[in-house]
């Protein structure tokens, strides 16, 4: 069976060299692009998809497929009502909640969309992955649904190697990829959200904190509205937090 490829774009760095790649010939078109939109993806990031991403590829004749947060089956719950993004959490001592958000919002909603659009078919789906992630490369448990990673099998590139393809293409950098809510952000992340992101992060924990008033979403555990990033760094300074990629890269 002639496998599809599908290519799962993250909107951040490592996925916008494939981007430019993908353009420059050095990587084949996909039979299917596609970006999941979680609702809460940081305005920059779709900004930078519209402006810069998405023209570039229409030029070679690829279109990302935008997929709806209505193919996730949960929202910020699971159906047992745990919450689902990795807070911060005073509760029985200080601790983060489990990660299911890129699961179940990101890589289920695709393969929903997948299983879709291409009934029946075999893929292979890139993931952004660059040589310094080969650590968080993992295989599928599906057979019809296969990981590949073409920074790293195809072109052998480092995250500094991402970045350089992007100048080559003659694109402004990306900004870094992940929800306006995310709490692995760092403290220059939070500092640097707009306005508007910001302000909808601040409604968001105080929604959850009307169920569960020790969960907050900065690791100080202090609320979102008394900007706790503008008293301290994080234990590694500015950069603490997720280093690379968020979802999907």
């Amino acid at each position: 069976m002639t496998r599809q490829i599908v290519w799962s774009s993250g909107g951040g760095t490592q996925s916008a060299a494939i981007a430019a790649l993908i353009c420059a010939g050095r990587l084949p078109k996909p039979d299917l692009s596609i970006i999941a939109d979680t609702g809460r993806e940081k305005s920059t990031t779709w900004q930078y998809h519209e402006q810069v991403i998405a023209p570039a590829l229409r030029v070679v004749g690829v279109e990302i497929e935008r997929i709806s947060h209505t193919y996730s089956t949960v929202d910020l719950y699971s159906g047992n009502g745990d919450l689902l993004i990795p807070a911060f959490t005073s509760s029985a001592g200080p601790g983060k909640l489990d990660t299911y958000c890129s699961n179940e919002w990101k890589r289920r909603v695709c393969q929903r969309y997948v299983r879709e659009r291409m009934p029946g078919t075999a893929v292979d789906v890139w993931l952004g992955f660059s040589t310094d992630e080969i650590n968080r490369c993992r295989g599928s448990s599906e057979q019809w649904w296969t990981h590949v990673f073409p920074l790293i099998e195809v072109v052998r590139m480092s995250r500094a190697d991402c970045e350089a393809a992007i100048r080559d293409a003659g694109w402004p950098a990306p900004p870094r990829s992940s929800c306006w809510m995310c709490p692995l952000m760092s403290d220059h992340e939070w500092k640097s959200l707009p306005e508007k992101d910001f302000s909808r992060a601040v409604r968001l924990e105080s929604h959850i904190r009307s169920t569960d008033e020790h969960v907050h979403l900065h690791r100080s555990r202090q609320p979102l509205e008394s900007r706790p990033f503008d008293q301290q760094r994080g234990l590694f300074g500015d950069d603490d937090g997720c280093r690379s990629g968020y979802c999907f890269t």
